[in-house]
This record gives C-alpha cells, sequence and structure tokens, in this order.
C-alpha cells in the first residue's frame, strides 16, 4: 500500500482543484486555491521584483493566468505549485524586463519631456519611484545576505528557481521536513530583518527632519534681532 505524505496530500489536492477550474469554473474551488497558495506564490514575485507594491500588482495577474490556463497543467511536467512558480516567476521577469527597458539611468531625460507629458511634479516622482525600488533591491539583498548560506541557498531555490521542497531535499539529501522548517525559518528571519531596516530608516529619516527643523529656527532670525541690527544701522 502506497503511503500518502502530506506534501502528496497537498499536491493531490491543487491537481483537484486545478480540474475543477479548468472543467468546472469552479469559484469555490478557486478561492481555496488563492488561499492555499498565494503565501508561496506572493514571495516567489517579491523576492523578484522586490516591491511589496509590484508583487500585489504581479500576482494578480498571476492568479488570471492560473484561471485562465488551468486545463494546461499536466502532472507529467511537474506538481502543480511548481507550475503556479513558474507562471508567477515569468511574469515577475517580465515586469523587471519591462520596468528596465521603460527606466532612463540618466535624470537629464526629464529636460526632453515634451509639454504634452508628464509635468516637472510627476518626473521627480517618477525619478523617486526608481530610486525607492532600488532601495527595495538594496534591502531585500541585504536580507537575503544576512542569512546563513545554507537557508540563502533554500530561499533561491524554492522562490527563484521554482524548485519544490520535494526536489531540494533529492538534490541536496536533506529531508523534506527539514527543508521546510529551515525554509520557514529564513522567511521569518528575512520578514524580521527587513522590518528593522525600516525602522532604521525611519529614525533617520525623523533624526534628519529634526536636524533640519532646528537648523531652520536657528537661521530665522527673531524680531528682536532685526530691531537690533536695524538700530546699529541708524
Amino acid at each position: 500500500m502506497q503511503v500518502m505524505t502530506a506534501a502528496t496530500s497537498g499536491s493531490k489536492q491543487l491537481e483537484y482543484l486545478l480540474a475543477q477550474i479548468a472543467v468546472m469554473q469552479d469559484q469555490m474551488a478557486f478561492a481555496e486555491l488563492y488561499t492555499a497558495t498565494r503565501g508561496k506564490l506572493f514571495l516567489t514575485v517579491l523576492l523578484i521584483v522586490r516591491r511589496w507594491d509590484l508583487a500585489e500588482e504581479v500576482i494578480q495577474d498571476v492568479y488570471v493566468r492560473i484561471w485562465l490556463n488551468a486545463n494546461s497543467y499536466r502532472s507529467s511536467s511537474g506538481s502543480p505549485m511548481t507550475w503556479m512558480i513558474t507562471i508567477a516567476r515569468n511574469l515577475a521577469i517580465d515586469l523587471i524586463r519591462m520596468t528596465a527597458r521603460e527606466s532612463y539611468s540618466d535624470d537629464s531625460v526629464l529636460l526632453e519631456i515634451p509639454s504634452d507629458g508628464l509635468t516637472a511634479v510627476e518626473a521627480i516622482e517618477a525619478v523617486e519611484d526608481h530610486r525607492t525600488a532600488l532601495k527595495h533591491q538594496q534591502n531585500m539583498q541585504s536580507a537575503l545576505q544576512s542569512l546563513d548560506p545554507m537557508r540563502r541557498d533554500l530561499v533561491i531555490a524554492a522562490y527563484i528557481h521554482g524548485e519544490s521542497r520535494e526536489q531540494i531535499s533529492k538534490r541536496t539529501g536533506v529531508p523534506v521536513n527539514t527543508v521546510k522548517t529551515w525554509i520557514r525559518r529564513a522567511l521569518l528571519e528575512v520578514a524580521a530583518f527587513l522590518r528593522n531596516m525600516e525602522k532604521q530608516e525611519q529614525i533617520v529619516f525623523q533624526a534628519a527632519q529634526d536636524t533640519r527643523k532646528d537648523q531652520s529656527a536657528r537661521a530665522v532670525p527673531t524680531m528682536s534681532a532685526v530691531s537690533q541690527a536695524g538700530a546699529h544701522a541708524t
């Protein structure tokens, strides 16, 4: 008798849900599939695009693609999770490529914007968005670099290369449950690192704001100082 592991059982359930979506356009099955897979797919996208807002956009497209193409899934090509991660990775990479084509590294391009294009404020905001995206990328890279090398490799294998836990286990010789535990802990470490980075940036930003306010307050002459200056002038 074949023993069905939790992973196998979960994979069979996802296959069943995809079949229900493909054949019956079953919205209840789709909702269940969404709940079961969103966390993993969202993180897959986030690790590529490095921005929460962009990941939210991509993940919507991912589930539209899953809904429309559920009938194209074949178990012979891999597990349902691997199939969905591949969709998520491809859409995330497409967005990065599109963004790269549309962005400019030289800010002088702002001088070439036609009168019916972006306003000056919109152009500045576009540059700021680009810089913010770069900052998010740097933070994510720093978070991954802070991980133990083994755990970092596992996260990259699972969420960048789309390997299943079973494939990672077979390749590394580490038991599946251990792989799952290490990845889960690594993701918690990444989340904690990013939260800490955000807090530090807020502290630095607030300190800079306070310094500017203090400097501005000292730079503005008081009424008595103006009166004294006028008296000396006369």
